[in-house]
């Protein structure tokens, strides 16, 4: 029986090419083991094959086992696998500088409250106030009369806007 690969090394993702010949056997399996999942493909006599090594626990293992007369024999090839090198990204403004994971939260909860319909603003303004008002009464319950005049300024407000 003869096994052997094209390259015991690759990148993830990287093709590699498995060829065999068990001349006098029955019957033939290939086991393709990347730690995660074993798979086994039934295959010809001889012949190769050629497979993308995904992800993998650093190891792949390909094992051939041919089958004569009740009896069978298997050999063993182990492919190391690297990940594939990752560029770590990051999101510049206008000025090219660098923008925090904060600012971004914040620019995009800018958006989408001005794509927000009218009505669903004021529930959404309506809301702050709310909060704001929760907040500052715990720092003194005389501060919820200040809360709920603001509150009440700000519906007034909204009933005599101009559209």
């Amino acid at each position: 029986m003869t096994f052997n690969v094209d390259r015991t090394t690759v990148t993830e993702g990287d093709i590699v090419e498995v060829r065999w010949d068990c001349s006098g056997a029955e019957r033939v399996e290939l086991k393709i083991d990347n730690g995660y999942k074993a798979t086994v493909l039934p295959l010809e006599i001889s012949g190769s094959k050629r497979f993308r090594l995904h992800r993998s626990k650093g190891r792949t293992s390909l094992t051939i086992t041919a089958w004569k007369d009740g009896k069978h024999g298997s050999k063993t090839i182990k492919v190391r696998v690297t990940d594939i090198p990752t560029t770590h990204a990051e999101t510049v403004d206008n000025q090219g500088r660098k923008v925090s994971g904060i600012q971004q939260w914040w620019q995009q909860t800018k958006l989408r409250y001005q794509s927000l319909p009218s009505d669903k603003r004021v529930a959404a303004n309506v809301t702050m106030i709310v909060a704001a008002m929760l907040l500052l009464t715990l720092l003194s319950p005389r501060l919820l009369m200040l809360g709920l005049l603001g509150l009440l300024f700000y519906l007034l407000y909204v009933l005599w806007k101009k559209n």
